[in-house]
């Protein structure tokens, strides 16, 4: 009986020893991107998915560890259905509304929920007036103006050589998929995919300027003019 519990003991031991070898052998570098692509959400936090499954559950003795499980909690309580059950309930029930245009969401549009959104670009950059350049230029009356504005900011090549200005509908598909609005910009922002929130977060930044420009129309109604 001795000898079981003894060898027992030592099986266990190795396994924790040798858990935390391939743990210091192998250690991840936190990547501070996306492990899980959530579709339709757009506020997920980061989350090492690699890291979680090694070191479950010796790690949770670690507070990142911890805060990673919670985080993970998180990204599948906002799982949204998926598309095709959405797409057959669809079928059953009545046809999906058509989705507003620019003009009738920034008639409604939510200032404060747009400066909410707008603040995980707060660590790039700055909205006030006179506020400094960080890791992009600030943002004070951006719409409106040339698009490659800010004398004091150093564009990327692709920004300098755009032609016009950040007009509504500009701001509108860059802020959905910048890399795609403009190619070879430095902008690493993987886009905001909601159009409410983009014209809430549009409505913000026209705000944060010393003149308003007019907002869009809104398309016409069907079998009558736009209100």
């Amino acid at each position: 009986m001795t000898k079981i519990i003894l060898a027992a003991i030592f099986a266990v031991s190795l396994m924790i020893a040798a858990n935390w070898f391939a743990g210091f052998v192998f250690r991840d570098a936190y990547s501070h991107q996306l492990v899980i692509d959530i579709p339709d959400f757009d506020e997920a936090p980061l989350v090492n998915r690699a890291h979680l499954q090694r070191s479950w559950p010796q790690g949770l003795g670690a507070l990142s560890t911890r805060a990673q499980v919670r985080a993970q909690m998180q990204n599948v309580e906002n799982l949204e259905p998926p598309k095709r059950l959405t797409a057959l309930t669809s079928e059953v029930g009545s046809p999906p509304a058509p989705e507003p245009d620019l003009g009738t969401l920034l008639a409604s549009a939510d200032i404060a929920n747009g400066e909410k959104k707008a603040r995980v670009c707060g660590s790039c950059h700055t909205f006030d007036d006179g506020g400094r350049n960080g890791t992009g230029p600030n943002l004070w009356g951006v719409v409106g103006r040339d698009i490659a504005a800010t004398a004091s900011y150093n564009y990327s090549a692709a920004l300098s050589s755009e032609p016009g200005n950040w007009t509504f509908e500009k701001l509108d598909a860059y802020l959905l998929k910048p890399g795609a609005a403009i190619p070879g910009n430095k902008m690493s922002y993987q886009g905001l995919r909601k159009a409410r929130d983009r014209a809430d977060v549009i409505a913000y930044l026209r705000a944060q300027g010393a003149s308003q420009i007019p907002l869009p129309a809104r398309a016409p109604i069907e079998g009558g003019d736009a209100p």
